[in-house]
């Protein structure tokens, strides 16, 4: 073979060139960003529309199908899945596998824009994203203080912690869960409306009237040009206070007449827990390029630098640190394959018997290994559980060839002591050259046909596969190249001769074992294949009891106990129930740290506000400092938490799944039933349900579609509204106005900006009869 004479004849040259390649392949492994999983993109497009106030059949109706009609044209559509929550669209646009992501993205955004003249025009600017796993947060913090409360815990998390953090490099972005935001709240008195009769537009249109800040232009004075500016916004609150609202005759009636305006905050609609404290959870995304080890740690050495000038009394902690999770599967990954290195060297030993010839082997092992690194980096690759459990895989075969190519250049010494060393070693490697060659393409035979099958497996395993194939292909190069030229340095000039060892005393005795042992089974052949084909059958017998999953869960001690509550629990409720799970809990020395959310739903990047859910996350300590593992401990702690009273609600305990990977959700199973008619749909899955919650196998059996939320419906009395001058529409206005709220402006304060809402206290509504009560505004702006 040319390139095996080439590098025996060139010794210098070939080690040149190999020192070079792992040069180059160490500073691969160096710059190799490192993440828990691969860069892969799903194709899958996310669209969020927040919709405040909403129903879920209004949404349905009024976003969905617009929204979802134009997304069935786009091209390579695979399927679309939408749910509506109360003031929340969700849309999953699946597309093919294979279809470019970026140009699904784009049609995406252009079916949104066509579908937006037939949107309601106060929802919300729609929120897109591709599916990612690199969007996940590399690391999620919780700020709590024993001094301040939930207003200006948010308030300093906002405006000072969060700008820190987004400056450290490789942070992309964060999101903020928990605390109250502040707002200067009008509360309206019904009563005393209905007795002035002053209609909410009338409010309204004043409050927006006073608070402007405009400009009005530019005026030449001599040689400078200056810009008049009308400067009219709120200074303090007093001003709202004394804003005029009618004036009749030489009686002025104030905003203070009508309303109280406080200094306040928004509804509670999330309520935030870290070992019971309450707190903030910031969560810290980064770029996609950066490392999620190096990002986490940067954040981690900001927060150490922030430390000494942290306001007293405040406390920061961790919920989340991907970092500890990345850093510890792939050391995980990184002993199994030194360990596979060391056990592997020992057995080429033990069968060789050479100890130069083991020096082969351990100078083309790390080769063959530092230059696939290099492949890697130009590859695009990262270091995650999957590229690593690659190189782990290989290393059993990487010195399959070189073994092949030291053992026939050894066997043509012992033959031939006095012949030229290097023509022994260029006419061993030619010998056996076209064998391994077979072999090699062979065992790429066994993985790369996974990269032409579509679908998930594809494209999560397709680093793990090329990494594979790369680490043998390289094992081949090394095996025809340095392995002969490094026979020729290390076996001297004659041939060595040696003394049979222990080993191979003992390999002896047990091949003539096993050669008696044939021999006995070829002359009872028909008992061999009777025993056979009943191993065959019993193998069959237990492969079906096996089971199966397309990943294994991970003993990380990432716990989720999830409580859901009847629809129409308020979140008041839902975090009662928490506190009790949490205080059943709180003395568990197996326990490292527990974040409870109350009122809402996590999935992905989002949290959506429902009421009646909440989750408390735990996280276990060490599994080296715990005696049972993420799974018995879960089979402990549900029976725990069962005994919490939840009337009507359930409460689960389960293990998370790994987070980042399409398709393994919160469920084992998960049983779709499809139709029209909302009613029936709700019918057959209750139905469905009852019957698996009756199987012994099954638990926790939930329906995601839930229509049974109490509500107040106002049915209007068009002949009455038509005498008294008032359309249907001015009243869903007015009541959407005073019962959820209206923004009429916004109060700025240091520089910062809080909305000014206009709305009735709940302490004033809680009764039908109540809202029966509210004064609406006729189409002549006169009051009801």
């Amino acid at each position: 073979m040319k390139i095996t004479e080439y590098s025996v004849h060139r010794r210098l040259a070939t080690g040149a060139i190999a020192l070079a390649l792992a040069v180059l392949g160490m500073y691969g492994a160096w710059r190799l960003p490192v993440d828990y999983l691969p860069n892969v993109t799903y194709p899958l497009v996310k669209v969020h529309i927040r919709w405040p106030g909403a129903t879920p059949e209004e949404i349905d109706r009024e976003i969905a199908d617009p929204v979802e009609r134009l997304m069935a044209t786009v091209d390579y559509l695979d399927t679309l899945e939408s749910t509506c929550r109360e003031g929340v669209y969700s849309l999953d646009v699946n597309f093919e596998y294979g279809a470019n992501v970026d140009v699904a993205f784009q049609d995406v955004l252009a079916a949104l824009t066509r579908a937006g003249q037939d949107l309601p025009v106060d929802i919300e600017p729609p929120y897109v994203f591709k599916a990612d796993p690199s969007q996940l947060p590399v690391i999620q913090l919780t700020i709590r203080s024993d001094r301040w409360g939930p207003v200006e815990l948010r308030e300093w998390t906002e405006n000072w912690l969060q700008d820190r953090i987004l400056a450290v490099r490789g942070v992309a972005g964060s999101e903020i869960i928990g605390g109250l935001e502040r707002e200067i709240r009008i509360l309206l008195d019904p009563l005393v409306m209905e007795k002035h009769k002053i209609p909410l537009q009338t409010i309204m249109r004043r409050l927006g009237e006073e608070n402007i800040e405009r400009t009005s232009g530019r005026v030449i004075v001599g040689r400078r040009e200056i810009i008049a500016r009308t400067v009219g916004e709120f200074d303090d609150l007093e001003q709202i206070r004394a804003v005029v609202i009618v004036q009749r005759g030489g009686d002025k009636l104030y905003l203070r007449d009508i309303a109280e305006v406080v200094d306040s905050h928004e509804d509670v609609r999330v309520i935030t827990r870290f070992n019971g404290f309450p707190c903030v959870k910031l969560s810290v995304l980064k770029e996609a390029e950066a490392n999620t080890v190096e990002v986490a740690g940067a954040v981690q050495r900001k927060l150490d630098e922030l430390a000494p000038s942290l306001p007293q009394g405040l406390e920061l902690g961790t919920v989340e640190n991907q970092a500890f999770y990345v850093a510890g599967a792939l050391a995980g990954v990184r002993d199994a394959a030194i360990q596979a290195m060391i056990l592997l060297i020992v057995v080429i030993y033990l069968f060789l018997g050479s100890f130069r010839q083991v020096l082969v082997m351990v100078v083309a092992l790390p080769l063959t290994l530092i230059v696939n690194f290099g492949l890697m980096k130009v590859a695009g690759f990262s270091l995650n559980v999957f590229s690593l459990g690659g190189l782990v895989v290989a290393i059993g075969v990487v010195l399959d060839n070189s073994i092949v190519v030291v053992e026939n250049i050894s066997r043509l010494r012992h033959e031939k002591p006095n012949e030229n060393l290097k023509r022994q070693a260029i006419t061993g490697t030619a010998e056996v050259g076209p064998a391994i060659v077979a072999a090699t393409l062979s065992f790429l035979a066994l993985f790369v046909p996974f990269l032409l099958v579509p679908g998930l497996t594809s494209l999560l395993f397709r680093e793990l596969i090329l990494v594979i194939a790369g680490v043998v292909v390289v094992s081949l190069t090394v095996a025809v190249a340095m392995t002969p030229m490094l026979t020729t340095l290390f076996f001297g000039r004659g041939a060595q001769r040696r003394q049979t060892t222990r080993f191979e005393r003992f390999f002896d005795r047990f091949a003539e074992g096993y050669g008696w042992l044939l021999d006995r089974a070829l002359r009872a052949r028909w008992v061999v294949a009777v025993g056979f084909i009943v191993m065959l059958g019993l193998a069959g017998w237990l492969f079906g009891r096996v089971g199966g999953e397309f990943l294994p869960m991970v003993d990380d001690g990432r716990i989720m106990v999830k409580v859901m509550l009847p629809t129409g629990a308020s979140v008041y409720e839902t975090d009662r129930v928490l506190q009790q799970i949490e205080q059943r809990i709180a003395d568990d020395p197996l326990i490292e740290s527990a974040f409870s959310l109350a009122g809402g739903r996590v999935q992905g990047l989002y949290t959506y506000e429902v009421a009646n859910e909440g989750q408390i996350d735990i996280q276990l300590i060490p599994k080296s400092q715990r005696p049972v593992s993420t799974r018995q401990y879960v089979a402990g702690l549900q029976p725990r938490v069962a005994q919490v009273p939840a009337p009507g609600g359930r409460i689960m305990a389960r293990q998370m799944p790994i987070k980042g990977v399409r398709g393994l959700r919160a469920a084992d199973v998960l049983v779709e039933v499809r139709g029209q008619e909302m009613e029936t749909l709700s019918e057959l899955a209750q139905r469905a349900a009852d019957v698996m919650n009756g199987l012994d196998q099954l638990a926790n059996v939930s329906i995601s579609m839930d229509m049974t939320k109490p509500e107040y419906q106002v049915r209007v009395d068009r002949t009455k509204a038509t005498e008294l001058d008032v359309s249907v529409e001015a009243i869903s206005q007015t009541l959407r106005s005073l019962i959820a709220g209206t923004v009429v402006g916004r109060y700025r304060e240091a520089g910062e900006h809080h909305d000014i809402r206009v709305i009735i206290p709940e302490s004033r509504l809680t009764s039908r009869h109540q809202i029966e009560e509210l004064v609406v505004t006729g189409t002549g702006g006169h009051a009801i």
